[in-house]
């Protein structure tokens, strides 16, 4: 892909040929189209050692990004130097360097003269800052000619331009499915580093053509799919052709006994996946999943990334967790958890050829510092939050605004700790044998007056008094107060745990948040035995997109004002998120839903089915529901149980929905196009589209 040329070395001299940063070329069939300047260099390097007829070959290799604005031609370039020397040495450099812009040659000569005290081989790396002025006086005209194209219809061109993108955190580097359970490792995919084995387009199907996968069959009993892989996909970095035992062994590791991945929650329903050849396999359901495809796909997140079996096999899962190589767009230079990540295109990705050569991805969680950021143009992609949206736009001219994945409801798990199946295996990440009670509820029947919001399901007047607090922690909270000046009015102020909204024809006004009305509260506290209220602990994480803090701290100061004491965790989101999963959880906490998916049966696996990532269990009855929704072929059945399962969360009053807010992302005017795809997480996703001016 690399255009190269080299030039033999004379006495005295030796010749490097530098790799160009070639500009793209486009012209119409039929028409005439600008080309933009393509830079060839040549370095030449003399070196005379005073007082000795020596002459050393000197490889260096130089890595030039051009940024061409108008008649300015800026050159950057690093060189890294592998020299034998064994003295110091004064060296006299003589650089000549041809540039073809536009069909002109202009050369320009440098002197630089370099004491080096070098004792041993070494490489040595020297960054040169070149600006140039280059007066152009001619257009250059092409012709169309025949390119190659990737499977989207992209064209196979050398593409040059960096850009970078600004998220609040960056999850750390851990390619093991089973060890990685952070929450936010959809960003292996986002960021154009891994795959995911099938591709969903903007209609809702399956495009083969774009797809790991290329094709499937589901064997007549429903037990199994048998899949086929494409040939000639390859791990970034040399690690070889992807292959059936790459998906196997990475499907494996997310569902293994023990597995921390982050992603579990939705994956009850895989038992295993085999290889049967080196491109073919099977998958095997324990239950099947009539969603299983979505669950594979780009529209989904949470997924099983697409890691390199050889690598494990050579370094260990200790030893290779952290490489990050994929076969996505993108290769990894650098990748530091929530500080920077530094990707280039890889030239070569059989879907898509991406836009731009290099992306950086820097971690700002502070919002003003992210705005500061986005409009002196240190970012140019960034997730303004939405009451810094307008002042940001009107700061910036040039700047867009591009919504990003599913509308996202605040939700507060008042109800957290309630842990109500009695009977049978509890669902456990380190123990299916647990046994009712779990720890958490423990502790809260011990002590109920420290956990008033938690009931004692084999005591009436214990649940009822339980329901009251969870009620009056509602009634406190003005949903419209947060969305307009918290949220800028961006989203609506109502919805519930499953996703409905009250524009659903399925929405029942039952469902609604109690109004807002602070003597209403505090007359039920008082009513529960808490006159003067009570503390509790409330956890608002910061630095998740996903999760307003701002949010969270309007909601205790409501809360502050109906007499309760609250003590605000601000911690990281993945401080708390293990105790979700082993039962030890029974701390009220902000946290989100996505509205609008009520079909989704992942939100359902959270409450006892396959985990308790949601903080509260259901009873038997209700998870029995959940249970057939996960193999209920008929959508409008699967509404129907939801309708059912939102019916009992909303009598119990086990979440607090606050404003359900739209996600968006700010584009500064360095960007000229970026088309993201929707997926369920509002994160920034497709940098492989994002074209710079």
């Amino acid at each position: 892909m690399w255009t190269k040329r080299t030039r033999r070395p004379g006495w005295r001299t030796a010749a490097v040929i530098l790799l160009g940063a070639l500009a793209f070329i486009a012209a119409a069939c039929g028409g005439e189209e600008i080309v933009e300047k393509i830079v060839v260099q040549t370095v030449i390097v003399e070196k005379q050692v005073p007082g000795e007829k020596v002459v050393e070959k000197v490889v260096e290799t130089v890595i030039v990004e051009k940024i061409i604005a108008g008649e300015t031609v800026k050159v950057v370039e690093t060189v890294i130097v592998e020299k034998a020397v064994t003295r110091i040495e004064k060296v006299v450099e003589t650089v000549i360097v041809e540039k073809i812009v536009a069909g002109e040659t202009v050369k320009v000569v440098e002197t630089v003269i370099v004491d080096r005290p070098v004792t041993r081989i070494e490489k040595v790396v020297e960054t040169v800052i070149v600006e140039k002025e280059v007066v152009v006086e001619k257009v250059v005209v092409a012709t169309a000619v025949p390119v190659m194209m990737t499977a989207d219809g992209s064209a196979r061109t050398e593409v040059v331009g960096r850009f970078i993108v600004a998220e609040k955190l960056i999850p750390p580097p851990v390619l093991v499915p089973a060890l990685a359970g952070g929450g936010l490792e959809f960003h292996y995919y986002n960021f154009g580093v891994m795959d995911y084995p099938l591709s969903i387009d903007a209609q809702d199907f399956v495009d083969l053509d774009l797809s790991i996968w290329t094709s499937w069959t589901v064997a007549p009993d429903q037990s199994k799919v048998s899949f086929t892989v494409r040939p000639g996909v390859m791990f970034h970095n040399g690690w070889g052709e992807m292959t059936a035992e790459d998906i196997a062994w990475s499907f494996n590791s997310a569902v293994r006994e023990g597995s921390r991945f982050y992603g579990l929650t939705g994956m009850g329903w895989l038992d295993r996946v085999e290889a049967t050849g080196s491109h073919t396999g099977e998958m095997y359901f324990k239950v099947f999943n009539p969603k299983w495809v979505e669950q594979l796909s780009n529209i989904s997140t949470h997924n099983v990334w697409i890691a390199s079996k050889k690598l494990f096999d050579e370094k260990g899962e200790v030893g290779g967790a952290d490489t990050m190589i994929g076969t996505g767009p993108y290769s990894v230079i650098s990748w530091a958890a929530d500080e920077t990540v530094r990707v280039v295109a890889t030239g070569e990705h059989y879907r898509v050829q991406p836009k731009t050569l290099f992306m950086d991805v820097v971690a700002i969680p502070e919002p003003l510092a992210l705005q500061a950021a986005f409009l002196t143009g240190e970012v140019d992609i960034a997730p303004i939050p939405n009451n810094l949206i307008k002042d940001t736009f009107a700061k910036l001219p040039g700047s867009t605004i591009e919504r990003i994945g599913e509308v996202d409801t605040q939700m507060v798990h008042v109800g957290t700790g309630n842990y109500w199946k009695k009977t049978g295996p509890l669902s456990h990440r380190t123990d299916e044998n647990a046994q009712f009670p779990r720890p958490a509820f423990a502790e809260a029947l011990a002590d109920p007056d420290k956990f008033p919001w938690i009931g004692n399901i084999d005591d009436p007047a214990s649940m009822e008094r339980a329901k009251k607090v969870r009620i009056a922690l509602s009634m406190a909270v003005d949903n419209d107060a947060i969305l307009k000046n918290v949220f800028d009015g961006f989203g609506v102020a109502n919805s519930v745990f499953t996703g409905f909204k009250p524009s659903d024809a399925a929405w029942k006004d039952s469902w609604a948040k109690p109004a807002f009305d602070p003597a209403g509260a505090k007359a039920l506290l008082a009513e529960a035995g808490f006159p003067n209220g009570f503390e509790m602990e409330f956890f608002a994480p910061t630095g998740v997109a996903t999760i307003s803090h701002e949010a969270g701290q309007a909601i205790a100061q409501f809360w502050t004002d109906i007499g309760i004491k609250v003590n605000i965790d601000a911690g990281t989101y993945a401080s708390r998120r293990d105790r979700r999963f082993d039962g030890v959880d029974n701390i009220i906490r902000m946290h989100h839903i996505f509205t609008g998916k009520t079909d989704f049966d992942g939100k359902c696996d959270g409450l006892g089915v396959q985990n308790v990532y949601y903080g509260a269990e259901v009873p038997q009855e209700f998870i029995d529901i959940c249970e057939r929704n996960r193999t209920e072929p008929d959508k409008l059945k699967r509404l129907a149980n939801n309708i059912l399962l939102q019916d009992y969360l909303s009598e119990w009053r086990l979440f607090l929905p606050v404003s359900a807010k739209s996600s968006n992302y700010m584009v500064g005017p360095h960007i000229a196009d970026w088309r993201p795809h929707t997926n369920t997480q509002p994160f920034f996703v497709a940098p492989w589209t994002v074209v710079v001016k």
